[in-house]
């Protein structure tokens, strides 16, 4: 699937609405429950195809997450189909994103004894984020910029 044209579309417009009722995935409106000042959101999962959209409080697609590796009921997406281009090391997302003059960034940490090590590249519209779990790559963030982002 093509998924960076996606960032940046109304929950409602009609390549969205294809999208939700041919995955068969519902909506969830997670609102300021607490009343904390928190902007309301609203998720959409394929959990059985690897994915996960987040629309912002005025409903436009912000965030996409594609699950490299099975993880938190989320099967692997397909590789095949997916328009983000996924690296098998964190030198390899470097390398790719020095040669293109991409903003990167990168970092890593230890959690439960699991080491998680991750890059983000920069990209003029939005940027990517890497996670890899024990060297693995795992989970990949698309996020619009927010220089992007209606008014």
């Amino acid at each position: 699937m093509r998924f960076k044209p996606l960032l940046g579309k109304r929950l409602k417009d009609d390549e969205v609405i294809e999208i939700l009722e041919h995955f068969d995935m519902d909506v969830i409106y997670e609102f300021d429950r607490l009343h904390e000042g928190q902007p309301d959101k609203y998720w959409a999962a394929s959990k059985k195809d690897g994915f996960q959209f987040r629309f912002d409080a005025d409903q436009i697609l912000d965030v996409i997450f594609l699950y490299i590796t099975p993880s938190d009921g989320f099967a692997a997406i397909s590789r095949q189909d997916c328009d983000i281009r996924l690296f098998t090391t964190t030198a390899e997302v470097q390398a790719f994103g020095e040669s293109e003059r991409l903003q990167v960034k990168k970092g890593s940490a230890d959690l439960l004894g699991v080491s998680h090590e991750w890059v983000r590249l920069g990209f003029a519209t939005h940027s990517i984020h890497y996670e890899y779990q024990g060297a693995i790559l795992a989970v990949v963030t698309v996020t619009r910029n927010n220089e992007h982002r209606a008014a």
